[in-house]
């Protein structure tokens, strides 16, 4: 048993790392991965076997198909279609966005679905004369309720299905989830229409994004003068931005309007020049011989001015981004992407000051200023979610737009046929990542770019913990406890204890986490009491997907957060009743649709 409370104490180290995020949660799975084999508790072979899971593969693949019908603009084209179908009516404009989110999440990614409806519910909050946060929480909810309908809608039903095939079960069919998904789905939409509508927040965003970014009372000016020995010198030379962590936004010479000058622009005198930079740092310009601050009655009008090869945005950092854990100083962000950040918001809050020294997380939001083709490029990046709509530099054909199209729906229509016959998934899904490629809706750099790698390595590297359980013996001491507390109740309310128990832990740490952690508990508890495991798996698959109650328990919760202007309890407050509601369900229908017996 010895191994057992070792391994205890690793699950208990993991949970409170992953539910805190203090460490990035890829790291956390590698150092549990690697902290399994050198005890000697797994073996390597079963250490490193989560890399060539089924289920990983699986999802990588997934990643790839979903990016490829989100590049033909399908989703954006199905939404803005039944959109029109609301008629101005709140009430079925939240049907049919929620409706629209939940069938295209049963067969992409719902991040994807999610990234795509947003710049569509902001375009129609505006038409409407409504908030924001009218529209997007159900547009989250939809998409996290449509995951559950199929194998291949969220990450957490094909690890729970190979995780259930390792122990030796059936793998989860392809639609098997339909029955109850469709119950969940149909609670939802209820819900949310009717009192869930109610106590959504009406919560309206700042028009002027430089002071919903409090950007406005950090801009200030710089004047050259004419015996400066600074005149003649390169910005690049002056290396201002780290000496006193400014940001250059302009130079005023002339009459003219320098917007976001180069590194090799020389300084003359009599230049006025535009920085963004915190008061103390800003006084100790006042230091530097030949630099006056501008008096702020003495700013010109031109602050900031746009001109039709500049434009500022909002960006959201994808879930999945490389930059999450680097601050816009280690990254070079200008340099890397052509663009300046002028401010950032996380979890509804502006980080003024030093906020390029702040890591980057999941869902932060940023203010850039930037030429119009980097404003393109930065919109095709996966690192961000570009909220305003910009005009591609170009355009395909028609012809080609449609054959992209064409090839996506009959790529992604055969991995899913091809499913239901009874191919292996792993397979199909591979299959169709490759055509994705071949018939060049994604070019090869696209797909490897489209790879969640912070989710692909959590995956590997968890899964360790979930032979590490099963070997220490430590999953069936934790079951029989399980059992033991719940003796002499019906067996069918352990279906809700492990839904419950799932539900809890999916709402401080990622479902994949969740579901790796119960669902050997859920395996070896039904072996205990010789009944079916399928429907403990199902009240983990489930649970481990509805998360409804806090901003950071899925990922699409996380990315509308700062968009919608939201606070952390409003997630609670809308979310906690429906994940009531669903846990009654699962509590009276899973032992009925899938019985124990």
């Amino acid at each position: 048993m010895i191994e057992g409370l070792v391994v205890l104490a690793i699950l208990v180290i993991a949970l409170v790392a992953f539910a805190t995020e203090r460490v990035r949660v890829d790291l956390v799975a590698l150092g549990v991965m690697v902290t399994l084999m050198a005890l000697g508790i797994v073996t390597p072979t079963e250490g490193l076997s989560g890399f060539s899971n089924p289920a990983t593969i699986t999802i990588a693949a997934m990643f790839v198909l979903s990016a490829g019908l989100q590049r033909t603009s399908l989703p954006a084209l199905a939404g803005s279609r039944l959109i029109r179908l609301a008629n101005k009516s709140e009430t079925r404009l939240l049907l049919l966005l929620m409706l629209s989110t939940a069938i295209l999440s049963a067969f992409i990614l719902n991040t994807a679905v999610v990234a795509v409806f947003i710049p569509i519910a902001l375009r129609i909050a505006r038409e409407m004369k409504i908030t924001p946060s009218r529209l997007l929480m159900p547009i989250s909810f939809g998409a996290i309720l449509g995951g559950t309908l199929t194998l291949i809608g969220t990450s957490t039903n094909l690890l729970v299905s190979s995780i259930a095939a390792q122990s030796g079960l059936e793998p989860f069919r392809f639609f098997e989830f339909v029955p109850f998904g469709i119950i969940t789905l149909a609670a939802g939409l209820i819900y949310m229409v009717t009192f869930g509508r109610k106590l959504l927040p009406d919560r309206p965003v700042e028009a002027d994004l430089l002071d919903k970014y409090h950007v406005r009372e950090y801009l200030s000016q710089i004047r050259v003068r004419p015996n400066s020995p600074l005149i003649g010198k390169k910005l690049g030379d002056l290396d201002l931005g780290k000496r006193f962590d400014i940001t250059i936004l302009d130079i005023l010479r002339d009459g003219r309007t320098i917007l976001l000058p180069g590194a090799s622009r020389h300084i003359r005198a009599n230049d006025v020049i535009l920085v963004r930079a915190p008061l103390d740092r800003l006084l100790e310009l006042q230091k530097i011989e030949g630099l006056e601050i501008v008096l702020p009655e003495e700013l010109p009008p031109h602050l900031l001015e746009k001109r039709d090869d500049l434009g500022m945005a909002e960006v959201v950092v994808a879930p999945q981004a490389s930059i999450i854990g680097f601050t816009i100083k280690e990254l070079n962000f200008r340099q890397r992407f052509g663009v300046v950040a002028i401010g950032m918001l996380r979890r509804g809050m502006s980080l003024t000051g030093r906020f390029t020294h702040e890591p980057i997380m999941p869902g932060d939001m940023l203010l850039v200023v930037g030429e119009r083709k980097n404003l393109v490029e930065l919109s095709n990046n996966p690192d961000f979610l570009l909220l305003v709509d910009v005009e591609p530099l170009y355009m395909p054909s028609p012809e080609a737009e449609t054959r992209q199209a064409l090839w996506a729906m009959a790529i992604m229509a055969g991995v899913v046929i091809a499913a239901i016959l009874g191919a292996p998934i792993v397979i199909s899904a591979l299959a169709g990542a490759l055509l994705m490629v071949l018939t060049h809706v994604l070019t090869l750099d696209e797909a490897y770019a489209a790879l969640d790698k912070r989710v692909l390595v959590l995956l590997a590297g968890i899964l360790s913990l979930e032979a590490a359980m099963v070997n220490s013996g430590l999953a069936e001491w934790l079951s029989q406890t399980i059992l033991h507390f719940l003796d002499p109740a019906p067996p069918w309310l352990l279906v809700g204890v492990f839904y419950l128990l799932s539900m809890l832990l999916t709402a401080a740490m990622s479902n994949q986490a969740t579901a790796v952690v119960l669902a050997p508990l859920a395996i070896s508890a039904a072996s205990m009491m010789g009944a079916n495991p399928t429907p403990l798996l199902m009240a983990i698959t489930f649970a481990a997907s509805a998360s409804f109650i806090t901003p950071v328990g899925y990922q699409t919760n996380t990315m509308i957060y700062n968009t919608g202007n939201y606070r952390f309890f409003d997630f609670t407050r809308v979310g906690l009743p429906l994940n009531i509601l669903l846990l009654i369900l699962a509590t009276i229908f899973i032992p009925i649709i899938w019985p124990l017996y």
